[in-house]
């Protein structure tokens, strides 16, 4: 299971750094042509929006795989090992209860919005959207595969120290 998660934290970080890259293409493009030709593109700012929103969200879902998102470790410092264990299960489940939510709303925003097309590059809304319920199964899939390390390991073994 390890290696499956890790060659896909790759594809979704690889995936992740292509859209960087049109985005500040996009974001170049504008700026040369409405600044130095003055002829600004009308499909850019849109392209650059859409793919910074992707960008964001896959980012964060291999955040989450790596469990290198943001903490304030001021609690867990504090703790001894069995403490940081509960502490770490405590916020897993909190953060699986919090993706079940996200995922159904964004899904069913995606699914609505999937006949309303973009104004200038003519793309389904839905599409833009779509990318809230696929990295919210991705994350509550890490999220539940570091639970079942946690309980398989036990308090003190493989908790992450702040």
């Amino acid at each position: 299971m390890r290696r499956f998660f890790q060659w896909a934290d790759a594809v979704v970080l690889g995936l992740a750094a292509t859209f960087v890259a049109g985005f500040l293409a996009c974001v170049l493009l504008q700026v040369l042509f409405r600044y130095l030709i003055a002829a600004p593109l009308p499909w850019s700012e849109e392209a650059a929006r859409y793919l910074f929103v992707w960008t964001a969200f896959l980012a964060a879902a291999a955040a989450v795989g790596r469990d290198d998102h943001f903490v304030i470790s001021f609690l867990a410092d504090n703790l001894s090992p069995r403490g940081r264990w509960v502490l770490q299960l405590l916020g897993s489940a909190l953060g699986l209860v919090f993706l079940a939510i996200v995922t159904w709303k964004g899904a069913l925003m995606s699914l609505r919005l999937w006949s309303a097309v973009s104004p200038v590059l003519e793309l389904p809304q839905g599409s833009v959207y779509a990318v809230i319920p696929l990295t919210g199964v991705y994350m509550t899939a890490h999220l539940v595969a570091r639970i079942h390390t946690l309980l398989r390991e036990g308090p003190g073994v493989g908790v992450k120290s702040p």
